[in-house]
């Protein structure tokens, strides 16, 4: 029997089992691919995630980048440039591939090409049941993403609301490095390369496009509740890039996927059970940016592992949820109001746009909301000061 096992093994399965790992658990991971896989993604990364990795990333970021370009409905095109980091583009099959290895280093046994098929409650632990075998422990995490199959066993979550996932529909376009500089440069004065987000494509959503090294992460996204003909914006979208960019996108390389929407669970744990990353829930509604989240919540459940190992008492796992909602579920709910604001209506985002080309202070601020390069908290209560000190009129005109 292990300590802990962990089905999934992603950013936040991968963090989860090193950490276990470290702290001197037996651990197990369970993958059901094996890596490197394919995974697709915006690999958007927010600079706050070297604040919780504990070794060197730099080898698989892809851009750094220090500017956001946003294009409004109307066509404002505010282009939002700063000299600290505002972020990275990482290719998710390198990055998560090397989350996965450092696990492995530090001495978590990983089964890659593992299917878990069914989860059983025994009275002194849990067995997971995969195809040909099966693993038993007295802990169990789940990091197997949005369609977890250890919150639908355990009954923590049958099925998302619809107005609590998202759907995207994605490409990575292959593209040579000159090319990017070219496609994406804001002028010849400018030296840096800046992510575009594209509002008013989609109702609660927008589209992007990222550069990486040799290609263009580009993408739709919208809430499911609010979805309408998400495939026709997308070929809109497609044939815009390559009317204005230049470029050639192949429509068999696009691929759909969920995202959870940003908001707390309920409930995230059961007897024996925490869940973390999107199996939880933990994305930025704004974004839909989860790798932080994730990061931060496999670290949490691995010291609430460890805590409830040495004591022999599985029912410190309540402690995970107790922590999870105080701190990231604090986060995600300042992000929630600000992003019913921004997604409320198109007149919403023009009129932030509008604000953003005027006032400098307010444009720092939605990169570091765009980017979550600092504590959501802490930027919701300064955005909301700036602009009903600084913009009063037309913060009445925002519908809310």
């Amino acid at each position: 029997m292990h300590d802990l096992i962990i089905v999934g093994g992603g950013p936040a399965g991968a963090s989860c089992a090193r950490r276990a790992a470290l702290h001197g658990l037996d651990v197990v991971l369970l993958e059901k691919s094996v890596y490197p896989r394919d995974k697709l993604c915006g690999g958007g990364l927010t600079p706050r995630i070297k604040d919780l990795v504990d070794f060197d990333i730099s080898g698989v970021i892809e851009r750094d980048i220090h500017a956001v370009r946003i294009i409004s409905p109307s066509g404002r095109r505010p282009y939002l440039k700063r000299d600290t980091q505002a972020g990275y583009t990482v290719k998710r099959t390198k990055f998560d591939h090397l989350l996965l290895k450092k696990a492995e280093e530090a001495g978590a046994r990983v089964e890659q090409g593992t299917e878990v098929v069914a989860i059983e409650q025994l009275r002194s632990g849990i067995r997971v049941l995969t195809k040909g075998d099966s693993y038993s422990a007295p802990l169990l995490v789940g990091a197997d993403g949005v369609n977890s199959i250890v919150a639908r066993s355990l009954r923590i979550r049958k099925r998302w609301p619809s107005d609590r996932v998202g759907l995207c529909i994605a490409a990575d376009v292959p593209v040579d490095s000159s090319e990017i500089e070219r496609i994406m440069s804001v002028s010849e004065e400018e030296d840096c390369l800046p992510i575009e987000l594209f509002f008013g494509l989609v109702e609660w959503g927008y589209a992007w496009c990222f550069p990486k090294r040799d290609e263009l992460s580009i993408g739709i996204g919208c809430r499911m509740d609010k979805m309408s003909n998400l495939k026709g914006s997308w070929r809109d979208f497609v044939s815009m890039l390559e009317r204005t960019r230049g470029i050639q996108i192949n429509p068999d390389s696009r691929r759909a996927f969920r995202v959870p929407f940003g908001r707390c669970e309920r409930r995230v744990i059961d007897r024996r059970t925490m869940l973390v990353g999107d199996a939880a829930g933990l994305v930025s509604p704004i974004s839909g940016e989860g790798i932080y989240y994730a990061i931060e919540s496999g670290l949490i459940a691995a010291d609430i592992a460890k805590d409830a190992t040495e004591s022999r008492n599985p029912l410190l796992v309540r402690n995970y949820q107790d922590i999870i909602k105080t701190s990231i579920c604090r986060e995600l709910d300042a992000a929630m109001f600000i992003a019913n604001i921004i997604y409320k209506s198109s007149s919403n985002i023009e009129l932030i746009c509008k604000i953003i080309q005027t006032d400098p202070v307010v444009g720092e601020l939605m990169v570091d909301v765009l980017a979550a390069t600092k504590p959501m908290l802490q930027l919701k209560t300064v955005l909301i000061k700036r602009l009903v000190t600084r913009h009063p009129l037309k913060v009445l005109r925002l519908r809310l």
